[in-house]
């Protein structure tokens, strides 16, 4: 009797080819490899520090910042999509409605509940910045988790502003080391994941 041919059931029904994606795309900051996720995540972080900078400065502008901040992380977080898989699929199509929906959300709590008196300035703001903060740890579970730190450091922002304004600083210094954990954690993520 000769080798007998055997079909594998399991086998049959894997796809001949698994889907590629775009290769990831790295940069040298002081001769450490970076990814771009993380150089989106870092300018991320140095909007964030901007934003709690003028809050603690309480400057006018301040208020209508951590609005736009929501277009500029959704564009970010569509960017790092696309740059991820290297086409228009529904990661991207995803991270659209995603802060689309983060989007909505404030602007029906600035526009609703701002105008009706059941909220001050101080805590139309305040939520705002909880959107924005838990937008992107959402973005960080689903797509990248550099992106969580961001809310993360958001979050803390929030906390600080909230609570006790004197220390603000450390949400600077909250801010250095997360830079400092993304130039450095991507390279530990790559290797402990290889």
């Amino acid at each position: 009797m000769g080798p007998r041919s055997e079909s594998h059931p399991v086998t049959e029904d894997l796809p001949s080819r698994i889907p590629e994606t775009a290769p990831e795309r790295t940069a040298m900051i002081g001769g450490i490899p970076v990814t771009v996720a993380a150089l989106l995540a870092i300018a991320m972080i140095l909007l964030a520090l901007i934003g709690a900078g003028a809050t603690l400065a309480n400057v006018s502008w301040a208020e209508k910042y951590w609005l736009w901040l929501v277009p500029a992380f959704g564009i970010i977080c569509t960017v790092a999509a696309w740059m991820r898989t290297g086409r228009l699929d529904s990661t991207v199509l995803r991270q659209v409605l995603h802060w689309l929906a983060v989007g909505v959300t404030i602007a029906i709590d600035f526009s609703f509940f701002r105008r009706t008196g059941e909220q001050t300035t101080i805590t139309t703001s305040l939520n705002s910045l909880l959107f924005l903060a838990l937008g992107c740890l959402l973005a960080g579970i689903h797509l990248e988790w550099s992106f969580a730190l961001v809310g993360l450091l958001l979050l803390a922002t929030a906390f600080v502003v909230a609570i006790a304004q004197e220390y603000m600083a450390l949400v600077f210094v909250t801010g250095a080391i997360l830079i400092a954990l993304l130039l450095i954690g991507h390279r530990v993520v790559k290797r402990w994941t290889a």
